[in-house]
């Protein structure tokens, strides 16, 4: 009697862990950062966690190397922004360098870690944009200056 009520007891947490886990789930990122449209200069990107959970610190590597003859500098930013049409959250930006480590002229490597929280709901699909620029600081939008993008990757969640 005692055994078939552990058999029984094991069988039912088993059903019940199985179907609490989703068989849904978003396609992993990793290797999926292609070049973005229209611009030379890309850069690797790894990304964790991948795919990407809210809420929770999202911290994203790039590596890369200046090849279109565009300098990176000290007020060049790395802006990453998440959503389909409009951004799920505001656009987080960072430094692409420091004084130590800038100008990045070409055929010389970069890379950059940074973290930031993602607090916001994500949509069933989305895209990410990791853009180098220099950002018009009287742009409300995070345009850039001259619409210059020096590097970018991006990849679509869906």
């Amino acid at each position: 009697m005692i055994r078939n009520f552990i058999f029984v007891f094991i069988l039912l947490a088993t059903l019940t862990i199985s179907n609490a886990i989703s068989l849904h789930k978003r396609q992993s990122l990793f290797g999926g950062f292609g070049p973005c449209p229209n611009v030379e200069d890309t850069f690797s990107v790894t990304m964790s966690p991948d795919p990407l959970v809210s809420p929770h610190l999202i911290t994203i590597t790039i590596a890369g190397e200046e090849v279109d003859g565009l300098t990176i500098d000290a007020v060049s930013s790395l802006v990453i922004t998440i959503g389909a049409t409009v951004p799920v959250q505001t656009p987080s930006v960072f430094p692409v360098c420091n004084s130590t480590d800038c100008p990045i002229f070409t055929g010389k490597p970069y890379s950059q870690t940074v973290t930031f929280l993602l607090n916001a709901p994500l949509p069933p699909s989305y895209q990410i944009d990791l853009t180098i620029g220099n950002i018009n600081s009287s742009s409300p939008d995070m345009s850039f200056l001259h619409d210059e993008i020096l590097a970018c990757a991006m990849a679509t969640v869906s």
